[in-house]
C-alpha cells in the first residue's frame, strides 16, 4: 500500500477513540491501532509504486543512494504523505490545539512506522529489526497489481472507501 492509504485508513480506524477521555491507555491504543492497521492493509492485494533507491537484487531489497533518491523517491513519498494528511484531516479534523496535534502525529506516525522501520532494516540491516522485517514480508498480500498502477490506485481507493464505510457504521 502507499503511504496515503495507510494514513487515511489508520485515521478512520482510530477516529472513534479520539472521543474517549484522554488517558495513557487510550493514547497507546490509538498509536498501536494505527500501527497494526498498516499490516492489515498490507495483507490485502495491492500496488506499491517503485522506489528506485530500493531495487531488488537476488530477491532482496537493497539501498542505493543516488540522485534519484532525493529527486524522485523522496518527493514521491512526500507527495503521497501530504495526500494522506489531507485525507486524515477530512476524517478526524484539523488539530485545534497542541494535544490534538500530538494525537494526530501519533496516528500518522503509527500508520507509516512499519515502512520506516522496513527502510531502516534494508539500509542498515539492524538485527533488532530483522523479525519485524520478516513479519512484514510474510504479511504482505500477493500484489496482483504489479506494473498496473491505474488498477492499483483504483483498488486502494476502493479499499479505503470500504474501510471508512464499514467503520462509520454504514
Amino acid at each position: 500500500m502507499i503511504l496515503s492509504s495507510h494514513i487515511i485508513a489508520a485515521s478512520a480506524v482510530v477516529a472513534p477513540l479520539l472521543n474517549r477521555p484522554l488517558s495513557f491507555a487510550n493514547v497507546a491504543l490509538i498509536f498501536f491501532a494505527s500501527f497494526l492497521s498498516h499490516f492489515a492493509l498490507d495483507a490485502l492485494p495491492h500496488w506499491d509504486y517503485k522506489m528506485l533507491s530500493f531495487p531488488k537484487e537476488n530477491g532482496e531489497r537493497q539501498f542505493i543512494f543516488k540522485k534519484y533518491f532525493l529527486t524522485k523517491d523522496l518527493l514521491k513519498n512526500l507527495l503521497d504523505g501530504v495526500i494522506g494528511l489531507g485525507g486524515a484531516i477530512l476524517i478526524i479534523g484539523f488539530p485545534k490545539d497542541f494535544l490534538e496535534f500530538v494525537l494526530f502525529g501519533l496516528i500518522v506516525f503509527g500508520a507509516i512506522l512499519p515502512d520506516i522501520l522496513e527502510a531502516l532494516f534494508v539500509i542498515k540491516k539492524w538485527r533488532v529489526l530483522e523479525s519485524l522485517h520478516k513479519f512484514h514480508l510474510a504479511i504482505h498480500g500477493k500484489r496482483v497489481f504489479i506494473n498496473k498502477p491505474f488498477w492499483g490506485v483504483i483498488s486502494q481507493i476502493l479499499i479505503i472507501v470500504l474501510v471508512i464505510f464499514i467503520l462509520s457504521g454504514f
